[in-house]
């Protein structure tokens, strides 16, 4: 046996021992990074299913089916400070337990018309019995809305299939001469 091959491995082995308390395996791994954010895995998921409650699958395909979650995190990322980026991270955090407090049931959980009564009543702060909204959740919750419904509507499909776009000035159409007969007499 070769003594510095085995000093070398038990040196490396004991780093190793040594290094791995420092190693921290609970924290949840980001899915998604943006410029100045980083989304964990819950929270996207989370994302996911309020984009879905609030624009549904139905006839036409619902926002999940479009990516729109994606586009509300974009939109987040580039268009809004950074005190209203944090405000919108707070709110998506506490919206769990305020919801898990007002139903007793998680988000998940809920049929889709609970959760339409829940993210209604959170906006508008019309649910009964419950404690004024905070307004890190009431901000997360209308800019979620606003920016699903813009992303949405100006999504590829919808401009596409549903909404076709026509050019502004239209067809040509040739010229044709006038029957005398047929003009209007301005000066009688």
């Amino acid at each position: 046996m070769d003594r510095r091959k085995a000093l070398r491995n038990l040196g490396i082995l004991t780093g190793g021992i040594v290094l791995l308390p420092s190693c921290d395996f609970t924290q949840e791994q980001i899915s998604l990074s943006l410029n100045k954010l980083k989304i964990k895995a819950s929270e996207e998921a989370l994302m996911k299913e309020l984009v879905s409650s609030i624009i549904p699958e139905g006839d036409l395909p619902g926002a999940v089916s479009l990516n729109v979650h994606d586009f509300v995190w974009v939109m987040v990322d580039d268009c809004m400070d950074q005190k209203s980026q944090s405000k919108f991270l707070m709110g998506l955090k506490s919206f769990k337990n305020h919801i898990k407090k007002i139903t007793g049931n998680s988000f998940e959980s809920l049929h889709q018309q609970e959760r339409e009564n829940i993210l209604n009543g959170l906006v508008n702060e019309t649910i009964d019995g419950a404690e004024p909204t905070p307004e890190d959740l009431q901000l997360f919750v209308t800019i979620t809305k606003r920016f699903t419904s813009f992303g949405y509507m100006n999504s590829e499909y919808i401009m596409t299939e549903v909404m076709p776009y026509t050019l502004v000035p239209g067809t040509y159409g040739p010229c044709e001469t006038i029957d005398n007969s047929k003009r209007i007499n301005l000066n009688a």
